[in-house]
């Protein structure tokens, strides 16, 4: 391939392209091809059943522990404590740790606060 001296390829310089009109690619028309069924995923090592299942347990570094619902879904574990022990969160609103621990879930140290609540104690705690 020809370079101009501006860096631009010359006309005609096939620069770009990749396959002559008219070509057939191989896969056309096998959507939803199974080349190797001994490695596809079938879904039948999914949560308790996978050998290295640990409990249902899920923690991110900096955030709340995450709780195994089943079929690939999760839940806050703070909320879930919240919830059996209180009842459904309000709309709007968000679950609180009162001593600012994540981890601690007692249902003692939780509580439903708006979101604007929220801001006010999150703002109070940074300008301190």
């Amino acid at each position: 391939m020809r370079k101009r001296k501006n860096g631009q390829f010359a006309k005609k310089s096939n620069s770009g392209k990749r396959f002559e009109k008219g070509l057939i690619p191989w896969n056309k028309g096998l959507k939803g091809i199974h080349l190797s069924k001994d490695t596809e995923f079938d879904g039948t090592l999914i949560g308790d059943k996978h050998p290295s299942w640990k409990g249902g347990i899920h923690r991110i570094k900096n955030d709340v522990v995450y709780l195994w619902t089943g079929s690939n879904e999760r839940v806050r574990r703070p909320r879930k404590v919240y919830e059996n022990n209180y009842g459904e969160i309000p709309k709007g609103y968000v679950v609180y740790h009162k001593d600012g621990n994540s981890l601690n879930d007692d249902p003692k140290n939780l509580e439903a606060i708006s979101r604007g609540e929220l801001m006010k104690r999150n703002h109070s705690i940074n300008n301190k």
